[in-house]
């Protein structure tokens, strides 16, 4: 999710350095006192496609101030605060150095106190990370960072209920690598110490924590053990577990009577408001079980011995404050769904202990204490009707269960009638771009793909003189990804989504074409990145180019494709072979020279820089010359950008951010490659994820 607010410290602090080459020094200055000085934005939109909302915060028994307000914390779109029940929000958080949110809380006693910790839970491959906690003791008007820095992401807040100066935190820690900032951290005085009070390894995060309410010193964690790579996910490591103190932190037991073993995965944990003995908990179980009759028939007909599942999402209840668990769904009841790693949070109604739901894509519900469970996209039980899937985070009012809030891909929801209609609120100027794209019409139109919201074509200026929602035109399904137009002739736009789709667009016919490249039998199939690229030929618009492990181009718009390359990736097979809904060792980027026709520049996921001057007759592996410069070997390629200006020119930029490094990583060429010159200069410590050089000033650049 991306605010506008966001987009403008996204120039900042992501790279869009305007700094001419020769500026260094004075770069920082010079960026700030002209470019920006009459600088103004507009939102264009496209407007209320909603996005990735992470948490809510209400105000429990608010006093007449805050009757009407709550706050919505965005996956990356920072927080927004209203005051009239959503009529309108306002962003509070834009003045921080971060905007990726875990987890959002106020304090029951104390309705102006709020903290926010920052770095997603999501621990997805994209999840971006965070600076610590932030506290506000004025409803959001000012925050004071409050420190633990070094965790990266926070899986939830919980704070005393009567004494707001004791607060917890679950620190899920670094993403990519171990650390050892990672665990229960515990404040006493507001947030200015910190004590790290549950701690069990430096590959062992805390995801969720439940407070009791009637006796806050019981608390109960959830640990997560997992591992991530940029081409591998390992979900249930043997380290997660639930672990209970009842002396508010001071000792911690785990408990695991009645609970799975080793492989347990990501959990979720909720306590019933009017009978604390009674939790619950949502767990992954990554351990495998034998198929069912109905299984085993399935891999015969596929021509498979049968094989082994994972069990999958499982629901557990306690009765007497954990000492023992019983599980309440049957096999056949998988309540986690995929990807329980961006999910499985569980909300047991405060005021009825049978009803429990799970998020998921959709909601598995439950209204007989997990016995049965139905899918609320369906009946018998359909609930929030007009909500967008990818279900991130669920509220019940404690004082009236018919009020729920939801939070999903798709924004903010909420109902009255508990789930049976609901209010969308589409007001919230959130979005995930991938990509954009503009034509050369006049006046120009912008396309963009986003995440979870197909790919839009928006008009920069409009018959009105604003841009509205009746301006904006969807081009394309799926998770949006690049969208590159024909420079000479506007009708044809060349879209793609997420690994692999291939679409062509004819606007002035309305039709939408796959031209997705596929592979003739008994070869290795094509291996597309999430966010495939394309690129078209600045020298015949006819010829796009497509990445794969291979580079393909067409003559002809797409309708048929040709190799022109080897693999160009490393093709490590155990890379290739990874879980975790990762393709790797694949092209991430494509630059063909305006300069020279045939000079064409590829970027792979596993660092490789290659470059071909005759059309790929003959390909030169540049990685080991971009090494000598300072790259590290093995380090996504973000972007290379063939110069506007000199043949022999061109930029490569490399991400260290899913391998936990985040600096920045900026090279130029002045010689096909063979040498390179590290142009970092002053950039502050973020990772690059495009570069590219003005049309007329060679000396101008763009990250």
């Amino acid at each position: 999710m991306v605010t506008l607010k966001f987009i403008r410290y996204a120039f900042l602090f992501f790279g869009l350095a305007l700094i001419p080459m020769n500026n260094y020094a004075e770069g920082q200055d010079y960026f700030s006192q002209n470019l920006l000085k009459n600088f103004t934005y507009r939102n264009l939109g496209p407007f209320r496609s909603g996005s990735w909302i992470s948490d809510f915060a209400v105000p429990e028994s608010p006093p007449e101030a805050h009757l009407y307000t709550f706050y919505v914390a965005g996956r990356n779109g920072g927080l927004w605060k209203t005051i009239n029940n959503g009529t309108t929000f306002e962003p509070i958080f834009d003045n921080q150095d971060i905007f990726s949110i875990g987890d959002i809380a106020l304090a029951p006693s104390n309705s102006d106190i709020l903290w926010v910790g920052t770095g997603e839970h999501a621990t997805a491959r994209s999840s971006y990370w965070g600076n610590g906690v932030y506290k506000s003791i004025n409803g959001g008007k000012t925050f004071e960072h409050m420190g633990l820095k070094d965790t990266h992401h926070i899986g939830r807040i919980e704070i005393h209920p009567t004494n707001p100066d004791i607060v917890y935190v679950a620190a899920e820690g670094h993403l990519f690598s171990d650390n050892e900032e990672r665990g229960v951290f515990k404040t006493s005085d507001g947030g200015k110490t910190w004590k790290k009070v549950l701690y069990i390894n430096e590959k062992v995060g805390v995801i969720d924590l439940a407070i009791n309410r009637d006796n806050p010193e019981v608390l109960y964690a959830a640990a997560y053990d997992k591992q991530r790579y940029p081409w591998h996910f390992e979900a249930g490591g043997p380290g997660s577990g639930i672990y209970k103190t009842t002396d508010g932190g001071r000792t911690w037991n785990q408990l695991k009577k009645g609970l799975p073993k080793e492989k347990i995965g990501r959990i979720g944990l909720d306590i019933y408001r009017k009978n604390p003995d009674i939790v619950y908990a949502v767990v992954e179980n990554c351990n495998l079980r034998k198929p069912t009759k109905e299984e085993e028939e399935q891999d015969r007909r596929r021509g498979l011995k049968p094989q082994k599942r994972e069990i999958g999402g499982e629901v557990y209840r306690t009765d007497d404050a954990g000492r023992t668990w019983k599980k309440m769904n049957t096999v056949k009841d998988n309540v986690g769904g995929k990807a329980a790693y961006s999910f499985n949070q569980i909300r047991v109604d405060p005021n009825n202990d049978q009803n429990v739901y799970v998020t998921a894509i959709s909601i598995a519900s439950s209204n007989d204490g997990g016995r049965t469970w139905h899918d609320i996209s369906w009946p018998p039980r359909r609930m929030f009707t007009r909500a967008f899937g990818d279900i991130r985070t669920l509220w019940i009012d404690p004082q009236n269960s018919k009020r729920i809030f939801m939070g999903s891909d798709g924004g903010v929801y909420i109902s009255y009638d508990g789930g049976k209609t609901c209010d969308y609120y589409d007001n919230l100027p959130m979005a995930q771009y991938y990509a954009i794209g503009v034509d050369m019409e006049d006046p120009y139109n912008i396309y963009g793909g986003l995440q979870c919201h197909d790919s839009w074509k928006i008009p920069s200026q409009s018959w009105s003189g604003r841009v509205t929602l009746e301006d904006c035109i969807p081009l394309g399904g799926g998770d949006g990804m690049y969208n590159v137009i024909d420079p000479d002739d506007s009708r044809w736009v060349y879209n793609t989504i997420q690994f692999g789709g291939h679409h062509r667009v004819d606007q002035k016919l309305g039709i939408r074409t796959n031209i997705q490249p596929r592979r003739e039998e008994g070869k290795d199939p094509y291996r597309f990145n999430w966010c495939p690229p394309l690129h078209i030929s600045p020298h015949n618009s006819q010829i796009i180019y497509a990445g794969t492990q291979i580079l393909l181009r067409s003559m002809s718009r797409g309708d048929n494709w040709q190799e022109i390359s080897p693999d160009l990736t490393t093709n490590d097979p155990v890379k290739i072979a990874g879980k975790g809904h990762i393709q790797y060792c694949t092209i991430t980027t494509i630059s063909e020279s305006p300069v020279t026709a045939g000079l064409i520049w590829v970027g792979t996921d596993d660092g490789k820089v290659w470059v071909t001057r005759n059309s790929g007759a003959q390909w030169h592996d540049r990685t080991p010359s971009i090494v000598k410069a300072g790259a590290l070997e093995n380090y996504w390629v973000s972007r290379v950008f063939a110069s506007n200006h000199e043949a022999g020119t061109a930029y490569v930029s490399k991400s260290g951010f899913r391998r936990d490094d985040f600096r920045p990583f900026l090279y130029k060429t002045t010689d096909f490659g063979q040498t390179w010159t590290e142009i970092n200069g002053n950039l502050p410590d973020k990772p690059i994820n495009v570069i590219f050089e003005d049309r007329k000033n060679p000396d101008l650049l763009f990250l």
